[in-house]
């Protein structure tokens, strides 16, 4: 269940009706230790998921361009070793 700002408002506002402004502060930094500007929003996890996204998807395209690559030079290595010396034998 999200909690609008309205919502907190009347709550800290309660807070220090309660137990008084110094108390309610105190226990406001233990609930929030850095300041309700260090949350994540859904945005921020959002712009996370598209990042990590997109940082996979590159490193899979990058290791499958390189095995890609030597399995080229492989095969191209086998062929020539049996291509070269079938041909040699066909010559003489």
């Amino acid at each position: 269940m999200a909690i609008d700002e309205i919502e907190s408002s009347e709550m800290v506002q309660q807070l220090i009706d309660t137990l008084g402004e110094k108390p309610a502060a105190t226990l406001m930094k233990c609930v929030y230790p850095k300041g309700t500007d260090y949350l994540a929003t859904k945005d921020d996890l959002r712009a996370l998921e598209e990042r990590m996204r997109n940082d996979v998807d590159n490193a899979v395209s990058t290791v499958l361009a390189r095995q890609t690559r030597m399995l080229m030079v492989t095969m191209a290595g086998f062929i020539l070793t049996i291509w070269v010396p079938l041909t040699i034998s066909a010559l003489t």
